[in-house]
């Protein structure tokens, strides 16, 4: 079969050559090569040889078609490649995960494509391909198809794929289109891929403006859903992908500047899949010593108008009926407690914006208060009962074991809303420490609870970390300056 493919390659070849002016004399040679490029999809069956193909070098011949004159090739070379190292190759109907040999097999397949500079032909061809086509239209598809695939056999891929082809700035190019489509959706998947890999990766989306690409893409869903479940997927990723890249100091400047902070307390007043979302990119995009600007900015833009009703719960059922599929009120907690907290850390006393925050917990009797001691008693039975549960485990394991999984029993216990306790915790004794109102509240709830601050710190002094970090809120509560991120 291999044979016969590459003797297909070279008779085309030299009748293209040979017949430069009189193609109705190399479409024959031409038909055939089609024919034999298809028979080749039938090595998916056996991706445990693939290393056979490297060593008979039929590898770059496969590439090399990529750039064949007549794109119909270039598309059946691409659509090859796509079977040949796609996620299902391996797997049979009773398999879920295909045999090492297997994925060996494929990434011995995929390290000798992108050494014969498979990435470089792919990204040729989606400048070359026009999507007015439906073939070509296809044939983009499969090229992101083998990105994914690519990237999924090797992660570490993303680097060279992001900085050293020029895919990113197309990419954003093609998310740019105001209607949703399969291609569109699918670049926002590898941006979104690409980003979760490499710092390098993320500074250079921001080079490209890649940030206002994906806030003015956004835009189009701050007050309204997507329509579909292909079109919700793409949202997801344009947010994902936003997240990814507000881990870098640099990203969360450009933020600003593209009037992100806006946009998100924009979604905040509604009941979209954006309003869910906005939330993450918020806590993200205000988190550390970077994040001071976006704080400010989000208190002047009347963040505060747009957080505290969702702090309350207001809204939260509608919310929960409307999209039972993506909110999860504990995740949608979790951020908003990040959300405030960052807002202490990066607010001074000096700040105005700060005692707007602070008369926040004050106005109404201390009813926000009162939310803050409600949310410590449900996150507190939801830890005991996972507590009770790891101790009753422990009785059935000796101590060598009990040692080997204390990590695990911690991160169950943060998974099911310890995380969000402690930060409602430190919330609540930094606010104690800051205003005499709010402390006698404090005080008086906890009592009727049946409890005292006591109960407060036993949290905080779990952990060094969150006592380095009340201290710090302490220091803030009295009036310190904001701190940089290596000595809060």
């Amino acid at each position: 079969m291999i044979l016969k493919f590459e003797k297909a390659i070279n008779k085309n070849q030299e009748q293209r050559v040979r017949y430069a002016d009189q193609p109705e004399k190399f479409m024959e040679s031409e038909a055939d090569l089609d024919e034999e490029i298809k028979n080749m999809a039938t090595l998916t069956e056996a991706p445990h040889l693939y290393p056979e193909i490297v060593k008979l070098g039929s590898v770059s011949s496969i590439v090399s078609l990529l750039s064949h004159e007549n794109t119909d090739i270039a598309i059946d070379a691409i659509d090859l490649i796509n079977e040949l190292i796609d996620e299902d190759v391996g797997t049979g109907e009773d398999e879920l995960e295909r045999s090492e040999e297997a994925t060996n097999g494929m990434k011995t397949l995929a390290d000798a494509l992108v050494e014969n500079e498979l990435l470089e032909l792919l990204v040729q061809n989606l400048e070359r391909l026009d999507e007015k086509e439906e073939a070509d239209r296809q044939g983009i598809f499969k090229i992101l198809g083998i990105m994914e695939s690519l990237l999924g056999l090797d992660p570490q891929l993303a680097k060279k794929i992001g900085l050293e082809t020029e895919i990113l700035p197309w990419l954003l190019k093609r998310i740019q289109s105001k209607e949703y489509d399969s291609n569109r959706g699918y670049a926002a998947e590898i941006i979104s891929i690409l980003l979760q890999e490499s710092r390098d990766i993320r500074l250079k989306l921001g080079e490209l403006d890649g940030i206002d690409v994906l806030l003015r893409a956004l835009s189009a869903y701050r007050k309204k859903d997507p329509e579909d479940d292909d079109e919700s997927e793409m949202v997801e990723n344009f947010f994902n992908a936003l997240c990814s890249a507000l881990n870098e100091t640099e990203i969360k400047e450009k933020f600003l500047e593209g009037e992100g902070i806006e946009l998100m307390v924009i979604m905040l007043k509604e009941r979209t899949l954006a309003r869910i979302r906005a939330m993450k990119v918020l806590n993200y995009a205000m988190t550390s010593e970077a994040g001071r600007g976006n704080c400010l900015r989000f208190i002047d833009a009347t963040g505060l108008k747009a957080l505290f009703p969702i702090f309350m719960g207001k809204g939260t059922k509608k919310l929960k009926k409307a999209h039972s599929k993506t909110f999860v009120e504990s995740e949608d907690e979790e951020h908003t407690m990040c959300i405030i907290l960052s807002l202490m850390r990066n607010l001074s006393r000096d700040d105005v914006q700060r005692l707007r925050l602070i008369k926040k917990f004050t106005d109404d009797d201390y009813e926000k208060v009162d939310r803050l001691l409600e949310m410590k008693e449900l996150y507190e039975s939801k830890d005991q009962r996972v507590k009770a549960e790891i101790e009753k485990e422990k009785e059935e394991l000796d101590q060598e074991d009990i040692d080997d999984l204390q990590d695990d029993f911690y991160l169950r216990r943060l998974d099911a809303g310890l995380f969000t306790l402690q930060r409602v915790c430190l919330v609540i004794a930094a606010l104690s420490k800051e205003d005499q109102g709010i402390r006698e509240r404090t005080m008086m709830m906890l009592k009727r609870q049946g409890s005292d601050i006591s109960s407060i710190f036993r949290i905080i002094e779990e952990e060094t970390v969150l006592m380095a970090d009340f201290s710090y809120l302490s220091r803030m509560a009295m009036g310190g300056a904001v701190e940089s991120d290596d000595k809060r």
